[in-house]
């Protein structure tokens, strides 16, 4: 007897479902793809126990005649391929010919469709991949697919499935991208018979990505568009303020297919080149469109992977494109860095005045106002250095415009942060960051062009470690020299610091070295470039000569700070992604005064 035979077509299908229908997700985004490729301009989705019970989606598309329904569900009957080279130049969703049939042979499936010239719909009815019924049915021009009880003749895959709320939340997040996707077509998404999401029919990217990703983002999101050759990058980015914790609310799209692509992620993040903080993930949408025939889809059965015969230019437009866009934002430096304010909303009491007072408020001439001054902490007695402020009386009239600034500097709070007014909206500058930003950008230009530059120590330092740290520094003894530092072994484990760089302050030099080792020790997988290496150093290198909080600055000094940040290449942002100023305008200081609602 042959041990070898053919399998079942049944059986065979239920093993192509284990790989094409993972979860009730899966079989969302084959069905809303399949419509999608149907020409639909309005999908409707239908979700019941997290999709265990019923998924059903209708669409109004081209339709089918009752032949090809017929074929549909057979395996490997498709209308979207014909030959081998239509698989090198895929311009569908799907294209394989196995999502129906894969989904019909682990559910109660039910199809229902009708083409435009045709007066009467074809209703099809399978379980567990046997078809049950063929009928005439009336329904309008489209087509409807109902999967009920998905996984009921396979137990053990039907066990595997998560809680209602987590499958749900997968399904979610596959409405949430095709829909972003696709701005210009209808979905509606119904959750246990109640309407959940309805994004309208001929929106915009941009409207559509606010629908998507919150309301809370739309002054916090920026438009941008490159074209390159043949290919097209369009998309919105958030504000370097706006972030995750992961990166599933950064979307990605080539040729409206919804992908995920380590190296695509890479790209976005070199566009904000060190605006966004370690761990911490931007939001938007990214929308490549590039010839069929550049990119491979046919990587995995779930269609999310792909492959670019040619990644660079890619990657190079994503970078540019999300570059320029935060550039162009950060040219309002206010709009920029504004924090904003939830709205608040309070019911009206009856008793409650209809009318908002206006109080017009006008200060005498010689009314004197409180404002914080900087002097130097010794100046003061030794049981106030380093915590609060001095204050002092000057005429209101004294704040004046700062010459060649464009802050109005107010003065200083808790010895960190600078109050400054610009362009009608109040200014809080970190003062650390800022410098730090500074200190950072003259470090590495003068690293970039003028070579190295060292200053040597009037008496070098010795620096004493153990054996395993003696060997992290001597294995970065020359990177070091390039930044400029002059390290000599002494003896031992037992090290000589003769000089250090230029714009590094001389004090706690063994502090800095020594977290410039645990920097190589962090970094020393291969896969790590050199020039990283050393730029993590000069942002090392940067906070420890920063100035510090709770250092008292003089009013010269803010000016000459905040002169020195608006010339940076960067200045909204240290080199670690943290913000350098925040801002409010007048809107926001109203409602935090609640004189708006």
């Amino acid at each position: 007897m042959a041990k070898v035979r053919i399998l079942p077509e049944i059986l065979s299908n239920q093993i192509a479902a284990g790989e094409v229908v993972q979860r009730p997700a899966s079989v969302v985004k084959e069905l809303v793809e399949n419509s999608i490729d149907a020409g639909a301009a309005s999908i409707t989705i239908e979700i019941e126990k997290g999709g265990a019970s019923l998924i059903r989606v209708s669409d109004d598309g081209s339709g089918m005649s009752r032949d090809d329904a017929l074929l549909a569900i057979e395996r490997y009957a498709t209308s979207k391929i014909r030959q081998t080279s239509d698989l090198f130049a895929i311009s569908t969703m799907g294209f394989r010919g196995e999502a129906l049939p894969s989904i019909a042979s682990v559910s109660k499936f039910t199809l229902v469709t009708r083409t435009q010239h045709s007066n009467v719909a074809t209703k099809i009815e399978i379980a567990g991949g046997k078809i049950r019924n063929v009928s005439d049915a009336g329904a309008p021009a489209g087509t409807m697919v109902e999967v009920r009880h998905l996984f009921y003749n396979t137990p053990a895959r039907r066990k595997f499935l998560k809680s209602e709320n987590t499958e749900l939340g997968h399904i979610a997040d596959i409405v949430l991208a095709i829909a972003l996707g696709n701005p210009e077509i209808g979905l509606r998404f119904f959750v246990n018979t109640r309407l959940v999401k309805h994004f309208p029919c001929g929106q915009s990217l941009f409207q559509r990505a606010v629908a998507v990703l919150g309301k809370d983002v739309i002054n916090n999101l920026y438009e941008f568009e490159s074209l390159a050759q043949d290919i097209s990058v369009t998309g919105v980015c958030s504000n370097p303020s706006v972030t995750r914790t992961s990166s599933g609310r950064l979307y990605f799209f080539v040729n409206n297919r919804v992908v995920y692509d380590r190296g695509l992620v890479a790209a976005v993040f070199r566009g904000y080149d060190g605006r966004v903080m370690k761990g911490r993930f931007p939001v938007g949408a990214v929308m490549i469109e590039i010839p069929f025939d550049r990119v491979d889809v046919n990587v995995h059965p779930c269609k999310r992977e792909i492959k670019l015969f040619d990644p660079g230019p890619v990657y190079q437009l994503i970078t540019r494109a999300v570059s320029s866009a935060i550039l162009k934002a950060q040219e309002n430096i206010t709009s920029y860095s504004r924090i904003s304010v939830p709205e608040f909303h309070e019911p009206e009491s009856q008793d409650s005045p209809k009318a908002r007072f206006n109080w017009e408020v006008s200060l005498d001439e010689s009314c004197d106002v409180v404002l914080p001054v900087c002097e130097p902490c010794d100046s003061r007695p030794a049981s106030q250095q380093g915590h609060g402020s001095r204050y002092f009386s000057a005429s209101h009239k004294e704040s004046v415009q700062e010459p060649g600034s464009g802050f109005n500097i107010l003065g200083q709070i808790m010895g960190t942060y600078i109050v400054a007014e610009k362009d009608t909206s109040l200014v809080l500058v970190d003062q650390h960051a800022a410098h730090e930003r500074i200190v950072y950008e003259k470090l590495k230009k003068r690293h970039e062009k003028a070579g190295v530059q060292s200053q040597s120590l009037l008496v070098p330092e010795t620096l004493e470690l153990g054996h395993r740290d003696a060997d992290i520094l001597a294995g970065i003894l020359s990177g070091l020299s390039e930044l400029g530092f002059k390290i000599e072994p002494f003896g031992g484990t037992c090290f000589l610091i003769r000089a250090v760089p230029g714009l590094v302050e001389t004090k706690n030099i063994k502090e800095l070295v020594t977290d410039l080792m645990e920097l190589a020790s962090e970094a020393c997988a291969p896969s790590l470039p050199k020039h990283k290496w050393l730029d993590a150093c000069l942002i090392s290198m940067a906070c420890h000569s920063a100035v510090r909080a709770n250092h008292k600055l003089h009013h010269a000094e803010m000016v000459k700070l905040l002169e020195d940040l608006e010339k940076c290449d960067n200045p909204m942002h240290c080199p670690h992604g943290r913000p350098t100023m925040i801002s409010f305008d007048k809107n926001d200081m109203e409602k935090l005064f609640k004189r708006v609602v």
